[in-house]
């Protein structure tokens, strides 16, 4: 069976899909150049003490933030299940209960960071005093928009829910418009650079929040407030999160973790090149997430409506989706990172340039499992999945300390974590085999992972062939970007794609073009 007979019968959801990817990811692809360039401009306005003073205040608040991610994935599935069932009752108490629990998640934590995290801003924290006013200030305007970031969840998970990603996209761009602006402004502004900076980032905040609200209010009959007194589905949603938030912390931990191993062996040179690719991390991620976004909300509709066929045909080509975009995006980064980095820093050291190229290997890797992970939300069942995931892929950690005990170079604490997130994803296999018996491990094996591995091959040799033949310069970096990725393209269709499925995407991509002409013909000449 292929992606093809079920996505040709729901025409217009895979219309939806194709172009809710495509979107979402050119979104995410000109977001992340825009951040990384703000990011330029915030450390330029701010100067290195200030700076450093506004990434300390704002992790003291930010590690609430863990809880945000959290939620919202635990919203966004018991909406998109919900309407699978066609329930519009269960989706008003969906919102209403979300609603009461993020009010007291929120309350919770601003006595807790008006307590605890003021004690620690005053006493723990190293912050000159001729700053600390400004500190204080920054901190109590972090809070804030902590508060504004949990309070939209329920209006952005709707949203997801109805697969209205052209209103997620207006929105997350005017947010990062409007950071830009901020960050432009300081360079200029004759007042403090810091406070300034972080009001415009609480301007930002607010203005986002009245935009989730108003259209999500106007949009979707079931955001208006009703009291529910359903308790079996305050706990659903309370275990589904709780489960999923060891995972988040579970990744952080590995993370952190590693950090403190390479700074106990290695020293705060090579913690600094890896906290460095770690920021390469965060952007390419959300990058990674971005494609699979869209696949989302009808993968966990399907689940509900009980049509496991679609499901498991939409499991092959969100997969198949992820896989070809990150061999085509990733294998050009690699072979262009110490150009990119020097580009983006002013100094860059060779162990920078190896642990950012393992890096995006590690996304590549880690990044395979969302459409797993997003058919066992559907099922609810999350917490085995988590339990022994997870706790497999903490073993990196002794891993990385043994082969540094035993004198092992530091980048080899990417072998130790590639390695293990790609044992995870085996329990990852066997845990969605166990869930839906109709997957086929042998099929996604011969269906996935080995075209994967064959494209992988093609284009990383054309990678490699331009970058042996061509001088560095631009025309090098041209042919890297170009090459590659077609290599990529071309290879994906001839090995990835089967007959219906290759038809089907060019068919798409015609009506596509149609449609734009249609549209262009039939504006208005003025």
């Amino acid at each position: 069976m292929n992606i093809t007979s079920d996505l040709t019968k729901d025409n217009n959801k895979a219309k939806s899909i194709v172009s809710n990817t495509i979107l979402l990811f050119l979104r995410m692809f000109i977001l992340t150049l825009v951040n990384l360039y703000a990011v330029r401009l915030v450390l330029k306005g701010l100067g290195t003490e200030d700076y450093g003073i506004f990434t300390t205040i704002a992790g003291v608040v930010t590690t609430a933030a863990v809880f945000n991610s959290v939620l919202a994935l635990a919203i966004q599935r018991f909406f998109s299940y919900a309407q699978g069932l066609h329930d519009d009752g269960k989706l008003k108490a969906i919102y209403s209960c979300s609603i009461n629990i993020i009010l007291i998640l929120v309350i919770a934590l601003f006595f807790i960071l008006e307590s605890v995290g003021l004690w620690v801003v005053h006493t723990q924290l190293i912050i000159p005093v001729e700053r600390m006013d400004a500190a204080l200030i920054i901190y109590q305007l972090s809070i804030a928009m902590l508060v504004c970031s949990f309070l939209q969840i329920p209006f952005m998970s709707a949203v997801f829910a109805h697969e209205d990603m052209g209103v997620y996209t207006i929105i997350s761009t005017i947010e990062c418009l409007l950071k830009l602006v901020a960050a432009i402004v300081i360079g200029y502004a004759l007042i403090d650079h810091l406070q300034l900076y972080v009001f415009g980032l609480f301007c930002t905040a607010i203005i986002v929040l009245i935009l989730y609200i108003v259209t999500a209010r106007r949009r979707y009959q079931e955001c208006h407030y009703t009291r529910v007194h359903d308790h079996k589905l305050y706990q659903q949603l309370l275990s589904f999160s709780g489960w999923s938030l060891f995972g988040s912390l579970a990744n952080t931990g590995l993370i952190q973790g590693n950090t403190l191993l390479l700074n106990v062996f290695f020293g705060p040179v090579i913690t600094a090149a890896f906290g460095i690719s770690m920021q390469i991390y965060n952007a390419f991620a959300a990058l990674c997430n971005s494609i699979v976004l869209a696949f989302r909300p009808p993968m966990i509709k399907a689940y509900a409506e009980k049509r496991v066929d679609y499901l498991n045909q939409l499991f092959y080509a969100s997969n198949k989706f992820l896989v070809f975009i990150l061999i085509a995006i990733s294998v050009p980064l690699i072979a262009l990172m110490d150009t990119i980095l020097n580009l983006w820093l002013d100094e860059v050291t060779p162990d920078t340039i190896t642990f950012a190229r393992l890096t995006i290997v590690y996304i590549c890797v880690i990044s395979m499992h969302n459409p797993i992970t997003i058919i066992v939300q559907a099922t609810g069942k999350i917490r085995n999945y988590h339990l022994f995931v997870e706790s497999f892929t903490l073993l990196c950690l002794p891993v990385s300390w043994f082969m540094f005990y035993m004198g092992f170079s530091q980048s080899f604490v990417f072998v130790s974590m590639i390695g293990t997130c790609a044992c995870a994803h085996l329990i990852r296999i066997t845990i969605l085999k166990q869930q839906i018996t109709e997957f086929s491990v042998v099929r996604y094996f011969k269906s996935v992972i080995l075209p994967a591995f064959i494209v992988c091959l093609l284009t990383t040799g054309t990678a490699y062939f331009v970058m042996a033949n061509t001088n560095k310069g631009f025309i090098q970096i041209l042919l890297l970007g170009f090459i590659p990725f077609s290599t990529t393209l071309f290879s994906a269709m001839i090995v990835g794609f089967d007959s219906h499925e290759r038809e089907f995407l060019l068919t798409m991509v015609k009506k596509s073009i149609l449609h734009k002409i249609s549209s262009s013909s039939n504006t208005p000449q003025t």
